[in-house]
């Protein structure tokens, strides 16, 4: 053989990596063809060694406006989440608001979800991924009182906190009971001996002061059985009452004071059932009470 027309070893390496590279386009031009359908679904036969990828988002990142809305925002009041389920209505008309969505109002949760391509067409399913959601968020007041609903105090600790949270208060009067703080604030010394009830409902703590070590002056303190608490529940939300109940228990002279926020869970409910109220009266939206 001429060895002009004898291929060197860097030819014969050059032939075969072209022989695979046309295998490949080869292998995969027959598998972009090869797309069987199954009822609603489609399959595509993909090469060894080889998967498939959707590159479906990379090319539409590089159009001017993607093709559907999608996505999720958090916003922090119910009034942002009125206007933003009111921006989804192209037409502008409240009877139409809401032809593919629905809103879905968690209780447990205190969370609330719009779903502005959900299911709700018969014909046209919806992917279900555009969605605006508001988290009702406990106020730092309200969520104070409840951090220690139930805890017992010492005498000064419950004195303390009575007077840092007086604000808060409604009745009785915010004086009488920070009277009450004051008092036992100010007699850090002192045994509690006994307790009796009163026709006014209060209780009167009787007590001996310590005076250099020395059994002193006896008192009397009342203190109320229960008291009332004006708070915002939920942040950017109205106010609610709360009942509470003063609990104390004697032991060895020394006192611990607590008290029990009245059926708290159901002011809660309340609470979060005047967002779900509103949204039904306002958005022109379906509202269920469950999670999407």
């Amino acid at each position: 053989m001429d060895p002009i027309n004898q291929p060197n070893a860097a030819g014969k390496i050059a032939m075969n990596e072209a022989l695979q590279i046309s295998g490949v386009l080869s292998a995969l031009t027959s598998a972009a063809t090869a797309v069987y359908n199954s009822g609603d679904y489609q399959h595509a036969i993909v090469p060894q060694g080889y998967k498939l990828e959707d590159i479906s988002r990379a090319v539409e990142k590089m159009q001017t406006a993607p093709r559907r809305k999608s996505g999720a925002v958090a916003l922090k009041d119910l009034d942002s989440l009125l206007l933003y389920c009111a921006d989804q209505n192209q037409d502008g008309d409240k009877a139409r608001a809401g032809v593919t969505g629905y809103i879905y109002a968690d209780p447990d949760a205190r969370k609330i979800t719009a779903v502005f391509n959900d299911n709700r067409e018969p014909d046209a399913p919806g992917w279900r991924d555009h969605r605006a959601e508001y988290k009702a968020e406990y106020t730092p007041e309200f969520a104070k009182w409840m951090s220690k609903n139930k805890d017992q105090f010492g005498q000064t600790e419950f004195a303390e906190f009575i007077e840092d949270n007086m604000a808060d208060v409604t009745a009785p009067a915010a004086t009488a009971l920070l009277e009450m703080a004051t008092t036992i604030q100010a007699k850090t010394d002192i045994n509690f001996s006994s307790a009796k009830r009163l026709q006014n409902g209060q209780v009167q703590l009787q007590y001996t002061e310590n005076i250099d070590a020395r059994a002193g002056a006896n008192g009397a303190m009342e203190i109320p059985k229960e008291f009332t608490l004006g708070l915002r529940i939920f942040k950017n939300g109205a106010g609610y009452k709360v009942h509470a109940r003063l609990k104390y228990r004697l032991h060895g002279g020394a006192i611990k004071f607590w008290y029990e926020l009245d059926r708290v869970e159901r002011v809660i409910e309340d609470a979060f059932s005047g967002y779900v109220a509103t949204l039904r009266e306002q958005s022109g939206y379906v509202v269920l009470l469950g999670t999407p």
